[in-house]
């Protein structure tokens, strides 16, 4: 059974993008949450997780909070 802030749906699209990394090539991309089943949890969505560039399954996730508007996860250094 799934706990609090642990699905997909505790993460509304609205306000949070969820990032994945390919620890094998270095790709990155927003996740496509309508490829993800209901009720999938953090834990079992890092485990169906593959890259789209190599096919690899070494990839992580990274939640962002984008509810505040206007960011966008670039990876790079922050300004200042």
């Amino acid at each position: 059974m799934a706990t609090a802030g642990n699905t997909l749906d505790d993460f509304p699209a609205e306000a949070f993008t969820i990032a994945v990394f390919c620890e094998a090539c270095g790709h990155k991309s927003p996740l496509d949450r309508a490829k993800v089943p209901d009720g999938v949890t953090i834990q079992e969505l890092v485990r169906l997780l593959r890259c789209g560039s190599c096919g690899s399954r070494e990839a992580s996730i990274r939640i962002v909070y984008t509810g505040a508007g206007g960011f966008e996860y670039g990876g790079g250094t922050p300004p200042g």
